[in-house]
């Protein structure tokens, strides 16, 4: 037996002993839960720093969804001023005041961490009625303009519409779905050519073929539209994850 093993052997051994520190958020203990036809955010964030990204996602998004929708009414939160008629202004109002918090339910209930089996990347998925595109736009345009950096483990925000497996024909169907209401809006005799550019990320699948990508996705678009890399009005992420797919128009 190596030293290595020997000093786990014994740290495992102890760890009965050992209070385990709960997270702050809930995981999801199957990446089955990481399915098609939902929504959310990709996070990436330095190895061994997900589960503090996860935290540090779930103060950020809560903050700014606050700004752009209502406050979930299906929320059940405790009156504290209805509380504190009630309770006299002594030390035990201020411990039922404290418990009345503790057991409030977080408002993050729009988003949901789930596991991605793989370092470096985490998925937060949203729920009704927040819109990955409207959420992430709205941030990185507030922290733009006010110049003030708001994370410290999240690195880099994508936007995912909806998910598909990995094969063609459910990449297709699916591009042709998402981009449709971006670029065939218009009239017939009002349509503007848009200048698009398509971005292809591909993270742990060895089976899809990156021209193959992007030759399905620019199908989906249409001869009419033109491809311009230097300065596009639109651009579409692809982001190909293990045995899922993840595409949004920007």
């Amino acid at each position: 037996m190596s030293s290595f093993q020997k000093r786990y052997s014994r740290s495992s051994g102890n760890s009965k002993s050992k209070k385990s520190k709960k997270p702050y958020y809930r995981k999801q203990s199957n990446f089955a839960a990481f399915k098609p036809g939902i929504s959310g955010v990709f996070v990436s964030c330095a190895k061994n720093k997900e589960d503090l990204c996860i935290r540090e996602c779930y103060d950020l998004f809560d903050a700014y969804a606050d700004l752009i929708y209502k406050p979930d009414d299906s929320i059940d939160v405790v009156d504290e001023d209805e509380a504190n008629k009630k309770i006299g202004d002594d030390i035990e109002s201020t411990i039922a005041k404290e418990l009345a918090q503790m057991k409030r339910p977080h408002t993050s209930r729009r988003f949901a961490s789930i596991q991605t089996g793989t370092d470096c990347v985490v998925f937060i998925k949203t729920n009704h009625p927040v819109v990955p595109v409207q959420l992430v736009h709205y941030i990185l345009t507030d922290l733009n303009n006010t110049k003030q950096k708001k994370t410290r483990f999240c690195k880099r925000l994508v936007p995912i519409t909806q998910t598909c497996y990995t094969n063609i024909n459910d990449i297709k169907k699916l591009a042709e779905e998402v981009l449709h209401p971006h670029f065939y809006t218009q009239e017939e005799d009002q349509k503007q050519r848009i200048k698009y550019a398509i971005i292809p990320n591909i993270r742990n699948n060895n089976k899809v073929n990156r021209m193959e990508l992007i030759q399905q996705i620019a199908s989906a678009v249409g001869d009419y539209h033109i491809v311009n890399l230097d300065k596009p009005d639109l651009v579409i992420i692809v982001e190909i994850f293990k045995n899922h797919e993840c595409i949004i128009a920007n």
